[in-house]
Protein backbone atom coordinates (compact mmCIF):
# COMPACT_ATOMS: atom_id res chain seq x y z
CA UNK A 1 0.00 0.00 0.00
CA UNK A 2 1.11 3.55 -0.73
CA UNK A 3 0.83 6.65 1.43
CA UNK A 4 1.52 10.28 0.55
CA UNK A 5 3.11 12.50 3.20
CA UNK A 6 1.90 15.98 2.29
CA UNK A 7 3.83 19.07 3.37
CA UNK A 8 1.59 22.11 3.69
CA UNK A 9 2.50 25.38 2.01
CA UNK A 10 3.14 28.59 3.96
CA UNK A 11 3.90 32.28 3.41
CA UNK A 12 7.62 31.62 3.40
CA UNK A 13 7.41 29.08 0.58
CA UNK A 14 4.89 31.19 -1.33
CA UNK A 15 7.31 34.11 -1.04
CA UNK A 16 9.95 32.09 -2.89
CA UNK A 17 12.22 31.40 0.09
CA UNK A 18 14.51 28.40 -0.40
CA UNK A 19 15.01 25.85 2.42
CA UNK A 20 18.11 26.19 4.58
CA UNK A 21 21.03 23.81 4.09
CA UNK A 22 20.36 22.11 7.44
CA UNK A 23 16.77 21.35 6.42
CA UNK A 24 17.91 19.99 3.04
CA UNK A 25 20.45 17.74 4.80
CA UNK A 26 17.81 16.39 7.22
CA UNK A 27 15.44 15.64 4.35
CA UNK A 28 18.25 13.96 2.41
CA UNK A 29 19.10 11.73 5.39
CA UNK A 30 15.45 10.76 5.85
CA UNK A 31 14.82 10.00 2.18
CA UNK A 32 18.08 8.07 1.84
CA UNK A 33 16.92 5.85 4.70
CA UNK A 34 13.56 5.37 2.99
CA UNK A 35 15.26 4.46 -0.28
CA UNK A 36 17.65 1.99 1.37
CA UNK A 37 14.68 0.31 3.07
CA UNK A 38 12.96 -0.02 -0.30
CA UNK A 39 10.04 2.19 0.84
CA UNK A 40 10.53 5.35 -1.24
CA UNK A 41 8.38 5.78 -4.36
CA UNK A 42 8.79 9.50 -5.12
CA UNK A 43 9.37 12.84 -3.43
CA UNK A 44 9.59 16.50 -4.41
CA UNK A 45 9.03 20.04 -3.26
CA UNK A 46 6.68 22.29 -5.20
CA UNK A 47 7.41 25.72 -6.62
CA UNK A 48 5.31 28.69 -5.37
CA UNK A 49 1.82 28.98 -6.85
CA UNK A 50 2.94 32.15 -8.63
CA UNK A 51 4.57 29.77 -11.11
CA UNK A 52 1.49 27.56 -11.43
CA UNK A 53 -2.05 27.77 -12.75
CA UNK A 54 -5.46 26.19 -12.34
CA UNK A 55 -7.95 24.93 -14.87
CA UNK A 56 -11.55 25.72 -14.02
CA UNK A 57 -14.32 23.56 -15.54
CA UNK A 58 -17.77 24.85 -16.40
CA UNK A 59 -19.57 22.41 -18.67
CA UNK A 60 -17.47 22.13 -21.83
CA UNK A 61 -15.64 25.36 -21.05
CA UNK A 62 -12.08 25.35 -19.67
CA UNK A 63 -10.71 28.53 -18.08
CA UNK A 64 -7.04 29.00 -17.15
CA UNK A 65 -6.43 30.85 -13.87
CA UNK A 66 -2.84 31.88 -13.23
CA UNK A 67 -1.32 31.89 -9.72
CA UNK A 68 -0.53 33.03 -7.13
CA UNK A 69 -3.39 31.73 -5.00
CA UNK A 70 -4.42 33.33 -1.74
CA UNK A 71 -5.41 30.37 0.49
CA UNK A 72 -1.84 29.62 1.63
CA UNK A 73 -2.77 27.17 4.41
CA UNK A 74 -4.70 24.98 1.96
CA UNK A 75 -1.82 24.66 -0.50
CA UNK A 76 0.68 21.81 -0.86
CA UNK A 77 4.35 22.67 -0.56
CA UNK A 78 5.79 19.21 -1.21
CA UNK A 79 5.21 15.49 -0.89
CA UNK A 80 6.81 12.12 -0.24
CA UNK A 81 5.21 8.89 -1.46
CA UNK A 82 6.07 5.69 0.40
CA UNK A 83 5.16 2.04 -0.20
CA UNK A 84 4.68 0.06 3.01
CA UNK A 85 2.99 -3.12 4.22
CA UNK A 86 0.59 -1.58 6.77
CA UNK A 87 -0.92 1.63 8.11
CA UNK A 88 1.15 1.16 11.27
CA UNK A 89 4.38 1.11 9.24
CA UNK A 90 3.29 4.28 7.42
CA UNK A 91 2.65 5.93 10.78
CA UNK A 92 6.12 5.04 12.05
CA UNK A 93 7.82 6.49 8.96
CA UNK A 94 5.64 9.61 9.10
CA UNK A 95 6.54 10.20 12.76
CA UNK A 96 10.19 10.44 11.72
CA UNK A 97 9.55 12.96 8.92
CA UNK A 98 11.75 16.02 9.55
CA UNK A 99 9.94 19.21 10.58
CA UNK A 100 9.54 21.03 7.24
CA UNK A 101 9.64 24.42 9.01
CA UNK A 102 12.76 23.57 11.02
CA UNK A 103 12.96 22.17 14.53
CA UNK A 104 11.13 24.26 17.12
CA UNK A 105 8.81 25.89 14.59
CA UNK A 106 5.11 25.05 14.24
CA UNK A 107 4.30 22.98 11.16
CA UNK A 108 2.02 20.22 9.97
CA UNK A 109 2.20 17.35 7.52
CA UNK A 110 -0.79 15.34 6.35
CA UNK A 111 -0.65 11.63 5.51
CA UNK A 112 -3.14 10.10 3.07
CA UNK A 113 -3.44 6.54 1.81
CA UNK A 114 -3.48 6.30 -1.98
CA UNK A 115 -5.87 4.20 -4.03
CA UNK A 116 -4.53 1.01 -5.60
CA UNK A 117 -6.03 -0.51 -8.74
CA UNK A 118 -7.05 -3.56 -6.71
CA UNK A 119 -9.42 -1.29 -4.76
CA UNK A 120 -11.61 -0.98 -7.87
CA UNK A 121 -13.90 -3.58 -9.39
CA UNK A 122 -12.18 -5.40 -12.30
CA UNK A 123 -12.92 -3.83 -15.68
CA UNK A 124 -11.32 -3.27 -19.07
CA UNK A 125 -10.53 0.34 -18.14
CA UNK A 126 -8.81 -0.70 -14.91
CA UNK A 127 -6.68 -3.21 -16.83
CA UNK A 128 -5.67 -0.43 -19.24
CA UNK A 129 -4.31 1.49 -16.27
CA UNK A 130 -2.35 -1.58 -15.18
CA UNK A 131 -0.46 -1.45 -18.46
CA UNK A 132 0.63 2.14 -17.88
CA UNK A 133 4.07 2.32 -16.31
CA UNK A 134 4.79 6.04 -15.74
CA UNK A 135 8.31 5.30 -14.56
CA UNK A 136 9.42 3.55 -17.73
CA UNK A 137 7.37 5.38 -20.37
CA UNK A 138 9.53 5.89 -23.46
CA UNK A 139 9.19 6.85 -27.08
CA UNK A 140 10.14 3.36 -28.23
CA UNK A 141 7.57 1.64 -30.41
CA UNK A 142 8.52 -1.75 -28.94
CA UNK A 143 6.70 -2.99 -25.86
CA UNK A 144 8.25 -5.08 -23.12
CA UNK A 145 8.37 -8.80 -24.03
CA UNK A 146 5.49 -10.89 -22.69
CA UNK A 147 6.12 -14.57 -21.91
CA UNK A 148 3.59 -16.83 -23.66
CA UNK A 149 3.46 -20.24 -22.02
CA UNK A 150 1.80 -23.53 -22.90
CA UNK A 151 0.06 -25.53 -20.17
CA UNK A 152 -1.71 -28.87 -20.05
CA UNK A 153 -4.77 -27.47 -18.22
CA UNK A 154 -5.48 -23.80 -18.83
CA UNK A 155 -8.25 -23.34 -16.28
CA UNK A 156 -6.29 -25.11 -13.55
CA UNK A 157 -3.24 -22.97 -14.39
CA UNK A 158 -5.25 -19.75 -14.15
CA UNK A 159 -6.66 -20.83 -10.80
CA UNK A 160 -3.19 -21.72 -9.51
CA UNK A 161 -1.53 -18.46 -10.60
CA UNK A 162 -4.32 -16.50 -8.97
CA UNK A 163 -3.89 -18.36 -5.67
CA UNK A 164 -0.10 -18.57 -5.73
CA UNK A 165 0.92 -15.16 -7.09
CA UNK A 166 -2.20 -13.00 -6.90
CA UNK A 167 -2.59 -13.02 -10.70
CA UNK A 168 -5.40 -10.93 -12.17
CA UNK A 169 -7.24 -12.35 -15.16
CA UNK A 170 -7.58 -10.22 -18.28
CA UNK A 171 -8.85 -11.10 -21.74
CA UNK A 172 -9.56 -14.77 -22.52
CA UNK A 173 -10.65 -16.77 -25.60
CA UNK A 174 -11.81 -20.38 -25.56
CA UNK A 175 -11.33 -22.86 -28.39
CA UNK A 176 -14.25 -24.34 -30.31
CA UNK A 177 -14.45 -27.20 -27.84
CA UNK A 178 -15.44 -24.67 -25.15
CA UNK A 179 -12.89 -26.11 -22.73
CA UNK A 180 -9.34 -25.28 -23.78
CA UNK A 181 -7.94 -21.76 -23.78
CA UNK A 182 -6.65 -20.39 -27.07
CA UNK A 183 -5.54 -17.30 -25.14
CA UNK A 184 -5.59 -15.98 -21.58
CA UNK A 185 -3.87 -12.85 -20.26
CA UNK A 186 -2.73 -12.76 -16.64
CA UNK A 187 -1.28 -9.77 -14.80
CA UNK A 188 1.18 -10.53 -12.00
CA UNK A 189 2.48 -7.44 -10.24
CA UNK A 190 3.53 -5.09 -13.05
CA UNK A 191 4.18 -7.98 -15.44
CA UNK A 192 2.00 -9.78 -17.93
CA UNK A 193 1.83 -13.46 -18.80
CA UNK A 194 -0.03 -15.06 -21.72
CA UNK A 195 -0.97 -18.74 -21.70
CA UNK A 196 -2.83 -21.26 -23.80
CA UNK A 197 -3.65 -24.95 -23.65
CA UNK A 198 -1.90 -27.63 -25.67
CA UNK A 199 -3.19 -28.04 -29.24
CA UNK A 200 -1.21 -30.97 -30.67
CA UNK A 201 -3.74 -31.43 -33.47
CA UNK A 202 -2.67 -28.21 -35.23
CA UNK A 203 0.97 -29.24 -35.71
CA UNK A 204 3.76 -26.67 -35.59
CA UNK A 205 1.35 -23.72 -35.80
CA UNK A 206 0.29 -23.32 -32.18
CA UNK A 207 1.35 -26.84 -31.39
CA UNK A 208 4.03 -25.94 -28.84
CA UNK A 209 4.44 -28.44 -26.05
CA UNK A 210 4.07 -27.86 -22.33
CA UNK A 211 6.84 -28.69 -19.85
CA UNK A 212 4.88 -31.80 -18.86
CA UNK A 213 5.19 -33.12 -22.42
CA UNK A 214 8.82 -32.04 -22.69
CA UNK A 215 9.60 -33.40 -19.20
CA UNK A 216 11.26 -30.16 -18.16
CA UNK A 217 11.13 -26.35 -18.39
CA UNK A 218 13.66 -24.28 -20.31
CA UNK A 219 13.20 -21.00 -18.39
CA UNK A 220 12.59 -19.65 -14.90
CA UNK A 221 10.24 -16.78 -14.05
CA UNK A 222 11.73 -14.47 -11.41
CA UNK A 223 9.57 -12.49 -8.97
CA UNK A 224 11.03 -9.65 -6.89
CA UNK A 225 8.89 -9.28 -3.76
CA UNK A 226 9.04 -7.25 -0.56
CA UNK A 227 8.64 -10.32 1.69
CA UNK A 228 10.03 -13.54 0.20
CA UNK A 229 8.86 -15.72 3.10
CA UNK A 230 5.17 -14.79 2.80
CA UNK A 231 5.25 -15.03 -1.02
CA UNK A 232 6.98 -18.42 -0.74
CA UNK A 233 4.39 -19.75 1.72
CA UNK A 234 1.51 -18.54 -0.48
CA UNK A 235 2.91 -20.39 -3.51
CA UNK A 236 3.51 -23.58 -1.52
CA UNK A 237 0.00 -23.46 -0.06
CA UNK A 238 -1.36 -23.16 -3.61
CA UNK A 239 0.42 -26.34 -4.70
CA UNK A 240 3.95 -25.42 -5.82
CA UNK A 241 6.86 -27.73 -4.95
CA UNK A 242 10.33 -26.77 -3.74
CA UNK A 243 13.22 -27.01 -6.21
CA UNK A 244 15.75 -24.83 -4.36
CA UNK A 245 14.92 -24.06 -0.70
CA UNK A 246 14.37 -20.42 0.23
CA UNK A 247 17.44 -19.12 2.06
CA UNK A 248 19.74 -16.10 2.47
CA UNK A 249 22.08 -16.17 -0.51
CA UNK A 250 25.65 -14.82 -0.80
CA UNK A 251 24.61 -12.17 -3.36
CA UNK A 252 22.44 -10.38 -0.79
CA UNK A 253 19.02 -11.80 -1.55
CA UNK A 254 16.67 -14.16 0.24
CA UNK A 255 16.00 -16.46 -2.69
CA UNK A 256 14.56 -19.84 -3.66
CA UNK A 257 13.00 -21.69 -6.60
CA UNK A 258 9.69 -23.51 -6.97
CA UNK A 259 8.05 -25.65 -9.65
CA UNK A 260 4.40 -24.99 -10.36
CA UNK A 261 1.95 -27.87 -11.03
CA UNK A 262 2.38 -27.35 -14.80
CA UNK A 263 6.15 -27.74 -14.87
CA UNK A 264 7.33 -24.11 -14.94
CA UNK A 265 10.02 -22.86 -12.58
CA UNK A 266 9.53 -19.74 -10.46
CA UNK A 267 12.20 -17.90 -8.49
CA UNK A 268 11.17 -15.74 -5.54
CA UNK A 269 13.53 -13.25 -3.98
CA UNK A 270 13.73 -10.16 -1.79
CA UNK A 271 16.72 -8.11 -0.56
CA UNK A 272 18.22 -9.13 2.78
CA UNK A 273 17.79 -6.29 5.26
Amino acid sequence: MRFMIIVKGDERVEGGAMPEEKSIAEMADYHEELAQAGKLVDCSGLQPTSKGFRIQYDGEKRTIIDGPFAETKELIGGYTIIRVDSREEALEWARRFPNPAGEGNPAEVEVRQMFELDDFEPSESVERFRQIDPVNTSSSSMSAPTPHVVVNDGQAAIDFYQRAFGARLGETHLAHDGKRFMHAALFIGKGRLFLHDEFPEVGDCGGAKSPRQLEGACCTFHLDVSDADSAWKRALDAGAEVVMPLDNQFWGMRYGQLRDPFGYLWAIGSPIR
